[in-house]
């Protein structure tokens, strides 16, 4: 039971840092006359760190191994849309010399593949528990 809770608040504390990096210290550009492409990552991944620390907060109440599991699949779709919007999907300004390019990319990056190393290790735990 206390691993869990420690999981769910390495999660949590992972997915408020997806929601306030883009917005603190790894800001994206300010907008201007045009809107830039960071902007548009900015909010989506305020989003998806908003559903992470939901989905995590919910973890606290849960001692069903398969409902924690359930809520793990969330997670982990959630930490790959959090690598995909700044590389794949759409991505940060072009400009390497940038602040969304050089720090806000890699810090969701790296945030995205935290997220989704503790919610496998802890997949694989409580899969084995059930087994």
């Amino acid at each position: 039971m206390k691993k869990n809770a420690v999981f769910a608040a390495v999660l949590l504390v992972l997915g408020a840092l997806v929601a306030l990096a883009p917005y603190t210290f790894a800001k994206v550009c300010d907008v201007t006359e045009k809107v830039m492409k960071c902007h548009w990552t900015a909010r989506i991944e305020l989003f998806l760190g908003i559903a992470v620390a939901v989905l995590s907060a919910l973890k606290f109440v849960s001692k069903d191994g398969k409902f924690q599991l359930g809520l793990n699949a969330g997670i982990a779709v959630s930490s790959i849309g959090i690598i995909l919007v700044p590389t794949v999907l759409i991505g940060v300004c072009g400009n390497a010399m940038m602040h969304c390019n050089s720090t806000a990319r890699p810090t969701l990056i790296v945030l995205g593949i935290l997220l989704l190393a503790a919610v496998s290790f802890q997949a694989v735990t409580l899969w084995k528990k059930r087994s």
